[in-house]
């Protein structure tokens, strides 16, 4: 299975790169960032045009102070990019290193579940992806997006003190309104995970009221919950550290630590949702998460269901 990279609006010609591509280098030669960049889809725009805010994050400036083992050790950053999960992709099937990681300070067609787009404009947020190369069978994917999830939650709360739940099976909410959103896209063949990519939009500086139409009322920032503006490098690094030393435990136990996490960040057991999946409706009570990172519903009939995906609706 190969989820494709995000194709640009028709009629922008081809692609665009105008970057830092030193910037770009890895550490291994063996992987050329501009071969991958030519391999991008059709009308994936890359830009960097007139200097950076002062926070806007850098190869430089993520590997400072940065403590990990794996993640950020490659960095990609570009001033406007598409999507960071297209661009990962196109590098991760280029041969880039395990844990490169590639930021854009906006996207023009950012990405949600389902195909939804992700509002991401320029220095509101931390719109990032990961590139992880790991041993996780393929039936054990979601515990990726908790590895992202579970990263976010903990990060928001020793730099801010912020407490956030996490909601199957990506969000990162704080009481009804989101604040965060991970997706995972990947490539894998025969049961195994060939390249997953981490995508992270994490709202935070971006105000509630300047959100447009119904992300008013839906989404948040971590600016609205700490009171004011919230410095964004340091929270991207405290966000690396913790998918990075979750990633290291990942290999050894199968994701069992990263789920006793991510089901201690929870309240949905015991919650009653709907839930949509190719055209079907199904209700029940949210019984836990199967440890391929699956939703367990408990149906009427009281028979425990699993679900690898779907799109839920909290009713009660």
């Amino acid at each position: 299975m190969t989820l494709a990279g995000h194709r640009g609006a028709r009629g922008q010609g081809p692609n665009r790169v105008n970057g830092d591509i030193n910037a770009m280098k890895p550490d291994k030669p063996a992987w050329a960032p501009a071969r991958s960049l030519r391999a991008l889809p059709p009308g994936t725009v890359l830009r960097w045009r007139g200097a950076p805010p002062a926070d806007s994050p850098s190869p430089r400036a993520i590997r400072s102070s940065l403590h990990t083992r794996v993640l950020g050790r490659t960095a990609v950053c570009l001033r406007r990019a598409s999507s960071t999960n297209a661009v990962a992709l196109a590098f991760a099937e280029g041969g880039c290193p395990d844990g490169c990681v590639v930021t854009a300070e906006e996207q023009t067609r950012g990405r949600g579940r389902l195909g939804r787009s992700w509002h991401s404009p320029a220095s509101g947020g931390l719109w990032f992806s990961v590139v992880l190369r790991p041993s996780v069978p393929l039936s054990r994917a979601q515990i990726l997006t908790m590895l992202g999830s579970v990263a976010v939650a903990r990060a928001l709360r020793d730099l801010h003190g912020i407490t956030v739940e996490l909601r199957w099976p990506n969000d990162v909410m704080a009481g009804a309104r989101k604040v965060a959103g991970v997706l995972t896209e990947l490539a894998g063949e025969q049961g195994i995970i060939r390249h997953a990519v981490v995508g992270v939009g994490l709202n935070v500086n971006l105000r509630g009221r300047e959100m447009p139409g119904r992300l008013r009322e839906e989404a948040v920032s971590v600016a609205d919950l700490a009171g004011g503006p919230v410095e964004r490098i340091p929270l991207l690094r405290a966000i690396l550290e913790g998918m990075d030393a979750r990633y290291a435990v990942l290999s050894k136990d199968t994701g069992a630590a990263l789920l006793r996490e991510w089901r201690s960040l929870t309240h949905m057991v015991g919650t009653i949702v709907q839930l949509q999946q190719s055209g079907r409706t199904v209700e029940g009570t949210v019984a836990g998460v199967g440890p391929d990172g699956s939703l367990l519903l408990r149906m009427a009939s009281g028979v425990v269901q699993s679900f690898s995906s779907g799109d839920v609706t909290v009713l009660r």
